[in-house]
């Protein structure tokens, strides 16, 4: 054991930490949740709109309330790639110390990404519209491409001084527009000649060719459940070694498991099965009280403890554990380098994810849509927020299943503090 915990220091914690700190891998992170609310903001009208209960879509359809649920996720979700495209740019500036153009970054990567979006040309009074396919989940690789590039062209210009400088007096809004504009302008005619190029072949778009030769072929592999499993492996063993693995884990995830939540929202508003049951919602089903899915530990801590120092010690980890917080128990407890707590912080993740997926495949429950954002709920409560009440029961089960795999190893560690303390008293 030893023997691997120096392996495990020496070599992987360093290439994660590397990883983690990453700044273009922090951009997409950053830039994605930067639009939480606007994920969950149609999500719950998603979620609203989708009960599938006969005479509740009756009463929507009848009174128009389904049209205006309609509404919001057309303008969130099914736009996803547009405001990542703005978002990745503008966390991008300030990862890349640039932060003064920001707003310019996140606004030239907007006008580029739109430039590579095919223009569709209606034969009706010579109307045009954007082709919004390519805007949602189908563009978010290529969102990412775009916002990323662009930063870094802006970057160059602007820390060798290629640019309009204006006179003292100007207000800054204005400075900044014309010290962005000779990047811009060299951003912009670069992903031009990218869509003159693409033209030329049987894509036609960036997004067309990425979406097929690259985001394909990275969602079948994400969405098989042996990936996911070995991610989530790796991400609790970080953790157990004192790096936060969903910051090493969660970059490689984000850009398709967003484009799973598109599509999964658009299943649900056409009233057909949910296509993508690996998403979000079975990630944080992994994460059940934190990383290591915890939430039983904290359980059997708080209810079972003899020992003082764990019965104190649960007050505190109880309340955070329910809300999916548990770095006080990971380096307070600590469970970080507890070997005797090593096996079941990575089986019990594996071991509820399996179950619930393996449920899912048997259509015993209903698979979550994919929330980015609600894994601080409680159990039960995340499950209804996620639009399945049935896998917000089983959240409640897997709590008793994380409880039963840790209660063993916990009363090894609880006796121990009970002898310890029994020594403290006696040599007094």
């Amino acid at each position: 054991m030893n023997t691997f915990i120096n392996f495990m220091e020496q070599k992987v914690v360093p290439v994660s930490n590397k990883i983690s700190s990453n700044r273009y891998l922090k951009s997409v992170s950053n830039g994605s949740m930067m639009l939480l609310s606007v994920i969950m903001i149609g999500s719950i009208f998603t979620v609203i709109s989708g009960i599938s209960w006969e005479p509740y879509q009756s009463f929507l359809t009848s009174t128009g309330i389904g049209t205006f649920l309609g509404f919001v996720p057309a303008v969130t979700i099914d736009l996803l790639a547009l405001y990542m495209a703005f978002s990745i740019a503008y966390c991008a500036a300030n990862q890349f110390d640039i932060s003064d153009s920001a707003t310019s970054c996140g606004i030239v990567s907007l006008v580029c990404y739109v430039l590579l979006t095919q223009i569709n040309t209606v034969a009706v009074e010579g109307s045009s519209f954007l082709d919004f396919d390519y805007l949602g989940a189908k563009g978010v690789i290529v969102a990412i491409f775009v916002s990323l590039i662009t930063t870094q062209i802006i970057r160059f210009f602007v820390k060798r001084n290629i640019t309009i400088r204006m006179p003292k007096g100007v207000p800054p809004m204005v400075i900044n527009s014309f010290i962005a504009l000779i990047p811009a302008i060299v951003a912009v005619t670069f992903f031009g000649l990218i869509k003159m190029g693409m033209l030329q072949t049987s894509y036609g778009t960036l997004q067309g060719f990425i979406y097929a030769t690259l985001q394909i072929p990275l969602q079948t592999l994400t969405g098989s459940l042996p990936a996911f499993l070995v991610l989530i492996f790796v991400a609790n063993l970080l953790w157990f070694f004192g790096v936060h693995g969903s910051f090493t884990v969660l970059p490689i995830l984000f850009p398709i498991f967003l484009g799973y939540l598109q599509e999964n929202t658009a299943a649900v508003a056409a009233g057909t099965a949910i296509p993508n049951a690996i998403n979000f919602g079975l990630y944080d089903l992994a994460c059940l009280g934190g990383a290591g899915a915890t939430i039983g530990l904290v359980l059997i801590m708080f209810f079972f403890s003899k020992s003082k120092r764990y019965k104190v010690f649960s007050k505190v980890v109880l309340p955070c554990g329910l809300f999916g917080v548990n770095e006080p128990l990971i380096f307070g407890m600590p469970i970080m380098l507890n070997v005797m707590l090593l096996i079941p912080f990575l089986l019990t993740p594996i071991v509820i994810v399996s179950l619930g997926y393996g449920l899912i495949s048997l259509g015993i429950i209903t698979p979550t849509i994919g929330v980015l954002g609600a894994g601080s709920l409680p159990p039960f409560i995340h499950g209804l927020a996620q639009g399945s009440l049935s896998f917000g029961i089983y959240e409640l089960f897997a709590t008793l299943l994380s409880a039963l795999i840790y209660f063993p190893f916990f009363k090894m560690l609880d006796k121990q503090a009970c002898e310890e303390e029994l020594a403290e008293q006696l040599e007094d």
